[in-house]
């Protein structure tokens, strides 16, 4: 067959395939399944990594998009402010546009972007250079701590080190603070120690330290069911759902958390649903409310609404992360993108430079405390690290616990904020340390947490 014929072949099947879509073959479906996430997903990421951060397209093309090299066509309007994707000699599409507030969101099935305020940029007062430490907090200790410098840096060669091709390990960013000092941080090439990266499911203990915010603002009760729209029936079981179960992650609600599978409701919600929290919240109950732990994105997106309706006032909703956090912690670089209806992706979209999620970590080492002033309420960084009923004490509220089977040679103390593709804030109040490693791993082996934690946390005195 000629190349022509070929192509007209695939466009002929593909049209079929939307039009029966239920009746489709397995491998077709899969095409079709993967077309819709990708060019979704290669939109969103080019124009939150390239408009917004900073990024060099080339790398984030050959890296962050590798499993659609040659699949997927991207087209980035720097002008425009705007990123097209498509597939399928163009029958399927995805476009991504950049708001005034800096972040990107996804225009699905032609629906109007939000537009966050857009605010003038705070001015960093970092330090340029990264070889010398540095107080990142006013009550950092007098001098900067005794370290084993000799160890640490070992460390980090560790950490930046590609060993195995097969499993690259692709760190982008690490920094290292103790006693509030920041000791030691390394960026990859073409990473500056402003540029925001994303934190993927870190995002997740940014969106509960802003429901603490909002419970000390009287926006919001922890222990009085929320109201969710999805679940107005008198006679739905759902109604019984707390807002402290949809912290720990026991609320019972179903949802498919699978990175691995291209149509489950994890990949679904964030590549092809105008409103993600709706979408969660349209789950049924798979278990009892606070009797069975399940990690759910879904859950957080359904927070992040919850928190929009107590505020019920975008402009205020849309500000509240920068207003009531960022700003207050220094955090210039950092970005908390809305969904296409203009909730806050509180499951996975916040970008912030390595420093400023440091920044965030030091907030939950000192109780909440931030350079002398009460920032959250009293006692929610100690919610955060109670375990959940049925987690097996793996897990608090919206932070992970080291626990002895997974994190052995950690501090038993510690607990961390971690996300996809080896994304890891890693907090030791036994060691006064906040460890950030920010990278981009695209198999679970390139990158080990508790190695690599061990091994920065041994340096430390």
């Amino acid at each position: 067959m000629t190349k022509n014929h070929w192509r007209y072949v695939l466009i002929s099947a593909a049209a079929v395939a939307f039009s029966t879509a239920a009746g489709l073959e397995p491998p077709l479906r899969h095409l079709i399944i993967f077309a819709r996430a990708g060019t979704s997903f290669s939109a969103k990421q080019l124009c939150s990594g390239v408009l917004m951060a900073g990024m060099d397209p080339d790398r984030m093309l050959s890296e962050d998009l590798a499993a659609s090299k040659g699949l997927i066509q991207t087209k980035i309007d720097q002008t425009g402010g705007r990123v097209e994707a498509s597939a399928l000699f163009g029958l399927v599409r995805a476009e991504a546009v950049q708001n005034d507030g800096d972040g990107c969101s996804q225009r699905i099935n032609g629906r109007p972007i939000p537009q966050p305020p857009s605010e003038a940029a705070p001015v960093s007062k970092d330090p340029t250079a990264t070889g010398e430490p540095w107080p990142l907090v006013s009550t950092a200790s007098a001098e900067p701590p005794a370290i084993d410098s000799k160890a640490l840096s070992k460390a980090l060669n560790r950490a930046f080190r590609e060993d195995d091709p097969l499993t690259p390990k692709r760190t982008r960013a690490v920094v290292v603070v103790q006693n509030g000092w920041v000791i030691a941080e390394r960026y990859a090439r073409g990473i500056a120690p402003e540029m925001p990266l994303i934190g993927w499911s870190m995002s997740k203990s940014i969106t509960h330290a802003l429901i603490g915010l909002a419970i000390r603002e009287g926006h919001l009760d922890l222990k009085r069911p929320p109201t969710v729209p999805e679940w107005s029936d008198p006679q739905d079981p759902r109604q019984d759902i707390t807002l402290d179960q949809l912290l720990r992650m026991n609320s019972g609600l179903a949802f498919e958390e699978s990175t691995g599978e291209l149509n489950s409701d994890l990949v679904r919600m964030l590549t092809q649903e105008a409103d993600m929290a709706q979408f969660a919240a349209s789950k049924p109950l798979a278990k009892t409310p606070g009797r069975k732990w399940r990690y759910s994105s879904g859950t957080t997106n359904i927070l992040s609404r919850i928190l929009r309706h107590a505020i019920d006032d975008d402009q205020r909703y849309w500000n509240f992360p920068s207003q009531q956090l960022f700003r207050p912690l220094g955090m210039t670089t950092a970005v908390l993108e809305t969904d296409n209806s203009g909730t806050l992706v509180g499951s996975s979209l916040v970008w912030a430079s390595a420093r400023d999620w440091a920044r965030f970590g030091q907030l939950y080492l000192d109780d909440g405390n931030w350079n002398g002033q009460q920032l959250l309420p009293q006692n929610w960084v100690r919610h955060a690290r109670t375990a959940t009923r049925g987690s097996k004490k793996g897990y608090g509220a919206h932070w992970w616990l080291s626990r002895r089977k997974s994190r052995h040679d950690l501090p038993s103390d510690s607990f961390s904020a971690e996300g996809y593709q080896g994304q890891l804030l890693l907090i030791a109040p036994s060691q006064r340390a906040v460890v950030v490693r920010l990278g981009q791993t695209p198999k679970k082996p390139g990158f080990d947490a508790n190695d690599f934690g061990a091994d920065v946390l041994s340096a430390l005195r």
